[in-house]
């Protein structure tokens, strides 16, 4: 085994400890014993008494305890103290003994005449003498050979535990020599029969401050992360970076850790205490990657104000830093006083992308869609659409980015833009997503047209593919009380697992579930430990006591993010249910104001026949480059074209 000299003195103090509270409890027993003993004659305690506990490493206050219960008969003469002296007795207990009178003082002192007969009663006059600790309790009187025989008992006890400790240092010393062969065995791919040789040494309780102990955790951890048993390697890697990042293996334990915090969300809160080690000393990539880590645990802790702290460190050279740009980007959006330079962090963000080799798509892409989501809400819409036609149209975020564009042109009043729009999330490339109030927006445009034909027939259409099916929603929230059905409900909809015929929740809600990023994240985790606890079964034999801990641990963990996957499905149709009911609220009331409006303008027309109306046919344009270039819609949708059309429908109104 190889230790420096300062872990060597640590496990030797440890063990040094370990021995001394052995000792110390024997000693307290002994004078249990010894004090319990009445002073019946002067051979109750004698020097070779006091020589018998100084070499069983009774303390100096101990053993006075032992010469105060022998009562005041014991006298040792000037050789006898010298014998103690020679034996090597504390010379703090000689001076008491010369001091309570037990023993011959070289200065002439008057004599002292012993008390006989019993004590006298208590009259005030002053204390009486305390009997001998323990003799009340036990009424216990030993003879000398008795008392000898207590000692030699506790004696044997104590090197039973010094023989039992030494053994075991001996089996510990014997597992850590298989150490160097679990690491090859680690190399070469033997991840289980790595980990049985870890598992036995660390179960024997090593020394925590020993570089072997050490050297078995980072091993152990590394063998069931190679075999995906991720939650059994979780333990052993906190203790490893725990141990600080001045330790061998802290660098390669963060890389996992890191991967453990994607793939099964470990992010204890113990790992706070790594904002207490010093890394200064490490080289930039490394600084880099530890500040980002950090800063995005605070951020999903929603503690911002660490987030930022942290995220500001990664420097403009880390493969990090436009996650970095953009986390904190969204970390300040939270703060009003930081919107300006929220701003600013996402538009840095993309430039980082963009430079990046090859481009990170993944940082442009949110980046547009917050900087547009922003200019947005403080109304700054032609900005907004700037950064929303940044989005790719053959990446799943373009529905998104769609539907918020003819959100926008709908506020800004740009109906010809908006019917473009609304044409486009028509198309067959868009069927799979939940876009609900679309017809309302498309209503309501209509119906501003005067076009209240086309306007009902929106709104037929939101009452066929939402609001009939509303009802089986309803139902399905009603029935359906486990979380873990929820659940069930979602992931079996489109596999062979599924019920036959119609399903008790219409497909057009499941939709919302599936592009839900809560959802995608859960459904991750929980594939992950589904494999962890299939691995861990077909493994359960090499680790043993262990493995059924990790496995009971996985079992729970599984069950619980269903629980939680469930929670969050059940949340979801909830709302959803909650706001197809307000959007049929809205709906009525369009349908209230077509029949009025449809009736001032008959009105209207009445009143002013002699106004020529032009003709109202509608056409959809396709736009190239700069230019509008006319073409009616032949009923194909093209995927370069479907981002581009705009309407040629005028208004019907009647003018006033």
């Amino acid at each position: 085994m190889r230790t420096d000299n300062k872990q060597i003195n640590s496990g030797n103090s440890q063990r040094s400890g370990r021995f001394g509270r052995i000792k110390r409890g024997l000693a307290c027993l002994l004078v249990a014993v010894v004090c319990s003993v009445p002073a019946i004659d002067a051979s109750a305690l004698d020097k070779n008494q006091i020589v018998q506990m100084t070499k069983l490493g009774m303390q100096a206050g101990a053993i006075k305890g032992a010469i105060d219960g022998a009562g005041t008969d014991m006298k040792l003469s000037a050789e006898d103290i010298g014998e103690l002296r020679a034996a090597g007795v504390d010379e703090e207990v000689i001076e008491y003994l010369e001091a309570t009178g037990h023993a011959e003082s070289t200065v002439e002192e008057a004599p002292v005449d012993a008390p006989t007969g019993p004590a006298p009663a208590d009259d005030g006059a002053g204390p009486s003498p305390a009997p001998a600790p323990g003799a009340e309790e036990e009424g216990e009187t030993l003879s000398q050979e008795e008392l000898e025989q207590r000692i030699s008992e506790r004696a044997e006890q104590l090197n039973a535990e010094k023989k039992a400790a030494a053994e075991r240092e001996q089996k510990i010393a014997a597992e850590a020599r298989k150490l160097p062969n679990a690491k090859r065995m680690l190399a070469s791919g033997d991840n289980m029969g790595a980990a049985r040789i870890y598992l036995k040494f660390i179960d024997m309780g090593p020394d925590m401050a020993s570089d072997e102990w050490y050297e078995a955790q980072f091993g152990l951890a590394s063998a069931l992360y190679g075999e995906g048993i991720l939650s059994g390697a979780a333990l052993p890697l906190l203790d490893v970076i725990m141990a600080g990042p001045q330790r061998t293996h802290f660098k390669k334990a963060f890389g996992m850790l890191k991967e453990l915090t994607k793939r099964i969300g470990f992010q204890p809160p113990m790992l706070e205490e790594m904002t207490k080690f010093y890394i200064g000393d490490m080289n930039q990539d490394f600084k880099d990657e530890f500040n980002y880590y950090l800063g995005k645990f605070f951020f999903d802790y929603g503690r911002n104000d660490l987030a930022i702290d942290y995220l500001s460190k990664v420097s403009n050279k880390a493969s990090d830093y436009p996650e970095a740009l953009y986390v904190m980007g969204i970390a300040q959006l939270g703060q009003q006083a930081k919107m300006g330079e929220a701003l600013k962090n996402f538009e840095r963000a993309i430039i980082a992308g963009e430079n990046e080799p090859g481009g990170n798509e993944e940082i442009l892409q949110l980046g547009y869609l917050a900087l547009a989501r922003v200019f947005y809400e403080v109304g700054y819409y032609d900005v907004a659409l700037y950064y929303y036609q940044k989005i790719p149209t053959d990446t799943s975020r373009n529905a998104r980015a769609a539907f918020e564009t003819a959100w926008t042109y709908f506020v800004k009043n740009d109906y010809k833009r908006a019917l473009g729009a609304f044409h486009t999330l028509h198309s067959p490339y868009y069927d799979d997503w939940y876009f609900p109030d679309l017809y309302i927006l498309e209503s309501t445009v209509y119906l501003n047209l005067c076009d209240f034909q086309k306007s009902k027939q929106a709104l037929a259409k939101f009452q066929t593919d939402y609001l009939d099916p509303q009802p089986r929603l309803d139902k399905f929230l009603t029935e359906t009380t486990e979380p873990s059905e929820y659940w069930k409900a979602i992931v079996e909809y489109y596999s062979d697992k599924s019920p036959k015929g119609e399903k008790a929740l219409p497909e057009v809600f499941v939709s919302p579930v599936l592009a839900d990023l809560g959802f995608h994240r859960l459904y991750g985790v929980i594939r992950t430990l589904q494999a962890e606890r299939n691995a861990l079964k077909a493994n359960i034999s090499t680790l043993g006591e262990f493995g059924n801990t990790v496995l009971g641990g996985v079992e729970l963990q599984l069950q619980t993010k269903i629980e939680e996957g469930g929670i969050l499905v059940q949340q979801k149709l909830s709302q959803v249910n909650k706001e197809l009911q307000d959007w049929d609220i809205k709906a009525t009331q369009i349908s209230f104001d077509i029949d009025s409006e449809e009736k001032n303008q008959l009105q209207a027309k009445l009143l002013n026949q002699n106004v020529q109306q032009g003709p109202q046919q509608g056409t959809s344009l396709l736009v190239v480059a700069d230019d509008f270039t006319p073409w009616p819609f032949e009923g194909e949708y093209w995927s370069d074209e479907v981002t581009n059309y705009r309407s040629q429908l005028q208004s019907q109104c009647a003018p006033e």
